[in-house]
């Protein structure tokens, strides 16, 4: 005889002194003494539960760090424990069978913008039922509840303490500083409590109302994903899924995020344990989803920036002349409703009519940014259908190689690439993405120029199939860019994700945010070249509000 059977569902993040990301995943320093402190929390749970009369606890490992393989230390766990690992599903059915009570230790918050490491089931996410935001012990708490098997406690954070709202007993073991840090009770403090609240009666745990289950994306691209899976597309960034039981629309909803969760394999750089992974999987504990309600009109900021970059580009240098018509050009293939709204036409015919006047000598001293100018005011003639006088093949690739070798490599690239959307292939032979272990500044510039060559400088619609991989790249990066304050590749990022349709989304509003706070009240930003970006990327919003005039 087994006797009677307790089932402990377990996760990492809920678990006293684990208080950073690093602490999550296989490979880094913190995360050894991580599972050790959670096999020592289970032991505590176990031995409560055998006081309330269990003879075996059943205990699933939901925790995913990355190794493919449970947390627990075997050689140190109870002997009354018998661990289960199943990376598909950690709450699977045969798990709730022959077992008279559940509990759910180390526990976190609902996917949102508190909590540390607040998210549910994956970092893509928001799952919600009736509008209420579930967390992974509610998802536990509602599988047991259909069962008629009762709860006897969950441990966690502050924040999720307070979204269970009393429902079961709960032993709070830190208090989230923010989605990436908390400050936990000493674990000694924490075991005697863990066994005392594992002793106490089971009790019944009302069921979830019997209606879809709603899940809330971070791009588009991943709920056409999950929708491809079978759940019905409601909006750009959220499905739903139904089921005649709670059971089945948990398990379509598990798969509709499953699949969107293949885009982690182009978002996240590297493999657990490097320092690329820890980067990117902590940015996606902050990169929020779309917000609640559409954000107001800027229209004010996109007047602002218009009349900056007007001023800032009224010189008749090289720069300032491509810098104007190349800015002109763009706006008018990218928004151009806010385009034609301000009368900009004949400002850009005079623009362009300028670059006649920028020379298209490349010798070798040249600095980058005039020499891109002088390229940039050859390819807006060419790509506008304007004669110009030719920019010879033999000193260009000349000046790439003295760009190479002087240490300018991403000018030398894109211009390159620039001419030879025009006809004239004189590139030098650089790997994709050169810049990737150089810096990460200078590789998502290389980025987003990608999206700038591929849609003819904001003309056209994306058309390379890598297009969604660059994406979710973007989407990652963000909360760096927005914490470093670059407020050019902020730009940039912005207008690329309207491009290919993520105007929507949380990303997208934290980079609008950044621009705001950093633009001066009459509508300067650092530079010409950043108050261009942040023209496009206001006008780009403004063209893509739902409901705004075209």
């Amino acid at each position: 005889m087994r006797g009677r059977q307790a089932l402990l569902v377990v996760d990492l993040e809920g678990v006293a002194g684990v208080d950073s990301p690093g602490a999550l995943i296989s490979g880094m320093p913190e995360y050894t003494r991580a599972r050790a402190l959670l096999t020592a929390e289970v032991n505590a749970a176990v031995e409560g539960l055998l006081a309330a009369g269990f003879h075996r606890v059943r205990v699933s490992d939901s925790h995913l760090c990355g190794s493919g393989e449970s947390n627990l230390l075997p050689e140190a766990l109870h002997p009354a424990a018998e661990p289960c690992f199943l990376p598909e599903d950690a709450y699977a059915a045969p798990l709730f069978e022959d077992v008279e009570a559940v509990a759910c230790l180390g526990m976190h918050a609902a996917a949102g913008p508190v909590g540390f490491a607040a998210h549910t089931v994956d970092v893509l996410g928001a799952w919600t039922c009736a509008g209420r935001a579930l967390s992974e012990a509610d998802l536990v708490l509602a599988l047991a509840a259909e069962a008629g098997v009762p709860a006897v406690f969950v441990s966690g954070d502050d924040v999720l303490q307070a979204q269970l709202g009393g429902r079961v007993a709960y032993v709070r073991t830190k208090v989230a500083l923010s989605s990436t840090r908390a400050y936990s009770r000493e674990p000694e403090a924490v075991l005697p409590e863990l066994t005392h609240a594992a002793a106490l009666p089971a009790r019944h745990v009302e069921p979830l109302p019997d209606v879809p289950l709603v899940l809330t994306f971070k791009s588009g691209h991943q709920a056409a994903l999950a929708a491809q899976a079978g759940a019905r597309r409601l909006d750009p960034y959220r499905v739903e899924v139904e089921g005649c039981t709670f059971r089945e629309r948990y398990t379509r909803a598990l798969e509709a995020a499953s699949a969107a969760g293949a885009v982690l394999a182009d978002a996240v750089a590297e493999g657990p344990g490097g320092p690329g992974f820890l980067r990117d999987a902590t940015a996606l504990f902050r990169l929020r989803g779309p917000p609640a309600h559409p954000p107001a009109p800027r229209t004010e900021a996109v007047d602002r920036a218009l009349g900056a970059f007007l001023s800032l580009t009224q010189g008749e240098d090289d720069e300032s002349r491509a810098l104007r018509a190349l800015t002109l050009h763009m706006l008018e293939g990218h928004a151009p409703g806010a385009f034609a709204r301000r009368g900009l036409g004949p400002t850009l015919e005079a623009a362009v009519a300028a670059l006649a006047e920028v020379p298209l000598a490349l010798p070798d001293g040249l600095s980058p940014d005039v020499g891109m100018a002088r390229v940039d005011a050859w390819y807006v003639r060419r790509e506008r259908g304007l004669p110009h006088a030719p920019l010879e093949p033999s000193p260009l690739r000349a000046y790439l190689e003295h760009l190479a070798d002087e240490g300018h490599g991403l000018h030398a690239w894109l211009l390159g690439e620039m001419a030879a959307t025009r006809g004239l292939d004189v590139r030098l032979p650089f790997p994709a993405r050169a810049m990737r272990d150089v810096s990460r500044v200078a590789d998502l510039y290389w980025l987003t120029h990608l999206y700038l060559l591929d849609t003819r400088y904001l003309r056209a619609a994306p058309r390379h199939p890598d297009a969604t991989a660059w994406t979710e790249e973007l989407l990652v990066a963000t909360p760096w860019v927005v914490e470093q304050g670059n407020v050019d590749l902020g730009a940039e990022l912005a207008f690329c994700l309207q491009c290919v349709g993520e105007a929507g989304g949380g990303a997208h509003e934290a980079l609008l945010a950044l621009l705001e706070s950093h633009q001066q009240p009459d509508g300067c930003m650092e530079d010409a070249h950043a108050t261009a970006g942040a023209l496009l990327a206001f006008a780009g919003a403004e063209e893509r509000l739902p409901g705004f005039p075209r």
